[in-house]
């Protein structure tokens, strides 16, 4: 928890267009500049609140903010802006452009990593998916949902919640916060972008579908008028034409269906809406303070409200078709404490506080969680939700707790962090940090929905170097997931962090939470596992929890494991032992990144905000060898070439032909103005790049020489990490919001008329010897690799071959290797195996 010093002042003067939730305590003693603020002031004010308060208490708020921060402090461009929707917007329509121009260099076919069974919880105490932010019922078919994330878009389902596909992939990265469905026709579909709770995107204003959600137009309700958040949507249950929408600056009418709108309510912070079932003529509004109400169809309105608090840090509403007089009230304080429960039996005019005792709050982050419904049928029957869901039958007089976010096993459980409440029908819905749960029967059971959907917003991934269907994820808000071929395996809770895979051991997979605060280990591929070690001593005081929110992680390829905080560790006999033989020369701050080069174990980079740093002796001394121009947020070593080291800055991909010491910018050529996130290196003769971006991936090689979208079938979503398998020729993306996706390696090595007539190995596999029929050609290379990309053996003089060649093995591992053979111009590698 070490505050990035550097990193702050290079970003001091960058005003951001996606402030954070203004309702949050440190963004509150911003006073007037809440709203206007640095990315630097931000995070200042976060840090000093908590000097005095403890981040490690659950639903502290804490997290939320450390979540939003970590995803948007690398994307600056190189104007010193921070990246925006219309960035991405001119990024998405660039690669239209040289998609249809047929200037791709090559060609992916990006599938989702899903399996063909649902996740299962093998260990999490806090099992989960992924975060949604609300939950729709086509008003006219009870079995079409649809269900909005904060990242990952709208997905719909047409058979009551079993399967549910997405409907914005071909959409720039987009969060939705409601949606709302024309009763007329349900092919017109509208929603509210932004993701109002915890900023991971900005508000785009409100889209427009007509055709079911295959295509969608912006409405003429911009981001411009909207400010930084949708909260609501609301469609007219017999006028199809009116809609009303919450926002930021205020409520917005339309009577045209979304063509021109009208500001209705013309007040800052609009944080929830709600129209009256049965009774449209009837409106309610709040701010975190102030209760409105219109009569008259949202035409106008009129602050009421009295017997409500003076102030408040955030207000909730709830309705009920049970009784159209009675509206509910839910009450925070400005330091997030349960002010209480308020009902009104005169449409608003008047309330009275039923509740002010309960502790059911259970959190100080209400700002970023909290909701509150009604049945339709017993106007006495409410629910709240923060970190748990909570239930009334006397109208809010006393409260009964319905689940518990730790016990992840019992018949009521929903993940923690509550978003969303509401019925439709029979049915109450949640939405939360860990998916949607639905319960038919007051709660006493809830069945969990998300199990088809791949909504993930996972921080980094691991791919066994052995057999690539086995993976592990660190995902935002439900830890650690192993893929087994199957299905994912959920195997411990918190945040999932940086992660790793024994490279000689597919089963054997590691994990960090976040602030490296634990250490997690499963030996049998996810299928159960537990914590290893904490933090170091050293690295851990007050207000301080360990290293980097993302500590980074790294495996060697013996299996060796490693770990930087401030300094850079080795795990010995199950702890983490000080490698580096100086401390503290890592620089000022918490370490950002860890590159073990691929072909020497003894080559280690670190990379600590713009500082590269560089051990030749396994970690035990560190020189810094280059500092970069901006903050450093990729990097990796050659697959075989040890001298050759990459970098990526928000702005530009970086290269070393000397072992880091000086260093080069590659092209931008091709790439759009947005930001870059991770690197990966292939093996072959042209050297290919692939770059993630906020926007998918980018792919480069030396005969290209520029820039080209590696995009066919991914969604346009930020890439948060690359990792490539050798043995099965695919390469593995993370992104923000939906999951984990692969794509076969391109087939660039040779062409298939050339490897067809001059190449055949026998036998094949093979425990020594291995022929090498070559024809007639005039062989100039010859490599063995294995599948971390190592050069165990090369030859470059071929005299008197006579058409073959013959390598021997034998005092080779068994196992699968490669055999990279060039000539002329071309080359092509094989797959052997050594048994």
């Amino acid at each position: 928890m070490k505050k990035s010093l550097l990193s702050l002042l290079l970003i001091i003067s960058i005003k951001l267009s996606a402030q954070y939730n203004p309702d949050a305590p440190w963004m509150q003693a911003l006073g007037e500049k809440n709203g206007t603020a640095t990315l630097a002031e931000m995070k200042s004010s976060f840090d000093e609140y908590w000097q005095t308060h403890d981040p490690n208490i659950k639903g502290s708020g804490h997290k939320p903010f450390m979540r939003w921060y970590t995803n948007i402090e690398n994307q600056i461009k190189e104007d010193g802006t921070l990246e925006n929707y219309d960035d991405l917007m001119l990024a998405f329509n660039q690669k239209k452009q040289q998609r249809n121009a047929q200037t791709v260099a090559v060609t992916s076919n990006w599938t989702p990593i899903h399996g063909t069974q649902s996740y299962i919880n093998t260990g999490s105490w806090s099992s989960g998916q992924g975060r949604v932010s609300c939950i729709t019922v086509d008003p006219s078919n009870p079995s079409i949902i649809y269900v909005g994330m904060p990242a990952g878009g709208i997905w719909k389902s047409i058979d009551g919640g079993t399967i549910f596909v997405p409907l914005s992939d071909d959409l720039p990265q987009i969060g939705v916060n409601s949606i709302a469905v024309d009763y007329n026709n349900p092919n017109i579909i509208f929603i509210a972008t932004g993701d109002r709770d915890g900023g991971n995107t900005s508000s785009e204003g409100i889209w427009k579908s007509i055709n079911g959600g295959l295509t969608w137009t912006l409405t003429g309700l911009t981001k411009a008028l909207t400010g930084s958040a949708c909260p609501e949507i609301y469609i007219h249950p017999t006028n199809s034409s009116i809609l009303w929408c919450a926002t930021n600056n205020g409520v917005f009418r339309t009577t045209d269906a979304g063509t021109n709108w009208t500001k209705t309510l013309n007040v800052s912070g609009t944080r929830d809406l709600k129209i009256v079932p049965n009774d449209p003529t009837t409106i309610y509004a709040t701010t975190a303070t102030l209760f409105y109400r219109s009569v008259d169809s949202g035409a106008n309105f009129t602050q009421v409200g009295v017997g409500l608090p003076a102030t408040s840090g955030r207000m909730a509403i709830a309705v009920t078709a049970a009784d159209a007089n009675i509206v509910y009230a839910l009450s925070v304080t400005s330091s997030n404490i349960l002010q209480g429960i308020y009902k009104s039996t005169d449409q608003g005019a008047t309330f009275t506080a039923v509740n002010t005792t309960q502790t059911q709050i259970a959190s100080t982050q209400a700002w970023y969680d909290m909701a509150i419904t009604a049945s339709p049928t017993n106007a006495n029957e409410i629910y709240t939700g923060f970190l748990n869901i909570w239930k009334s039958v006397n109208g809010g007089v006393t409260m009964t707790q319905v689940n518990s976010w730790s016990a992840p096993f019992s018949a009521s459980y929903s993940h923690a962090d509550i978003h969303f409440l509401r019925f439709y029908g029979n049915k109450l819905y949640c939405g939360s940090d860990g998916g949607i749960y639905v319960t038919s029967n007051g709660g006493t059971n809830f069945t969990d929905l998300t199990k088809s959907m791949q909504i993930g917003q996972p921080y980094k991934i691991a791919v066994s170097n052995q057999n690539s269907d086995k993976i592990i994820s660190g995902l935002q808000d439900n830890g650690g997931h192993v893929f087994n071929g199957i299905r994912w395996q959920n195997f411990y809770g918190a945040d999932g962090m940086d992660v790793g895979i024994d490279p000689t051991n597919s089963n054997l997979s590691y994990g960090f939470i976040q602030y490296g605060q634990s250490f997690y280990r499963s030996t049998n591929g996810g299928a159960s596992g537990g914590g290893v070690c904490g933090a170091p001593v050293d690295e851990t005081g007050p207000n301080d929890n360990g290293g980097k929110w993302v500590t980074p992680l790294a495996l060697n390829n013996s299996g060796e494991v490693y770990a930087a905080y401030k300094n850079f560790y080795k795990l010995v006999n199950n702890d983490w032992a000080l490698q580096n033989s100086t401390p503290d020369t890592l620089g000022a701050t918490d370490v950002e990144l860890i590159a073990i080069d691929p072909s020497n174990n003894n080559t280690i980079y670190i990379a600590n905000n713009s500082q590269l740093y560089k051990s030749e002796d396994e970690g035990l001394t560190f020189s810094l060898v280059h500092t970069s121009t901006s903050n450093i947020v990729g990097l990796t070593v050659h697959s075989t070439n040890s001298n050759i080291v990459y970098y990526t800055t928000s702005s530009q991909v970086m290269r070393s032909l000397n072992g880091g010491i000086t260093f080069s910018a590659i092209t931008t050529s091709g790439m759009p103005s947005i930001s870059r996130t991770c690197i990966a290196h292939q093996n072959n003769a042209v050297n290919s790049l692939y770059l993630g971006t906020t926007l998918g991936v980018y792919y480069y090689d030396d005969i290209a020489a520029s820039w080209s979208p590696f995009e066919t079938g991914l969604p346009n979503v930020k890439v948060t990490d690359l990792e490539i398998n050798y043995v099965d020729n695919n390469i593995t993306a993370a992104t923000y919001g939906r999951g984990v996706w692969r794509s076969s390696l391109p087939t660039i090595l040779a062409s298939a008329e050339f490897e067809k007539n001059n190449f055949v190995i026998y036998p094949n596999p093979s425990t020594d010897i291995f022929n090498i029929k070559i024809g007639d050609i005039q062989l100039q290379n010859l490599e063995v690799i294995d599948i971390s990309g190592k050069i165990l053996f090369s030859k470059k003089d071929f005299d008197n071959l006579d058409g073959e060649i013959q390598i021997d093995l034998s005092n080779v591992a068994k196992g699968v290797y490669f055999i990279k053979l060039s000539a002329d111009t071309k080359s092509v590698v094989k797959k052997i195996v050594k048994n």
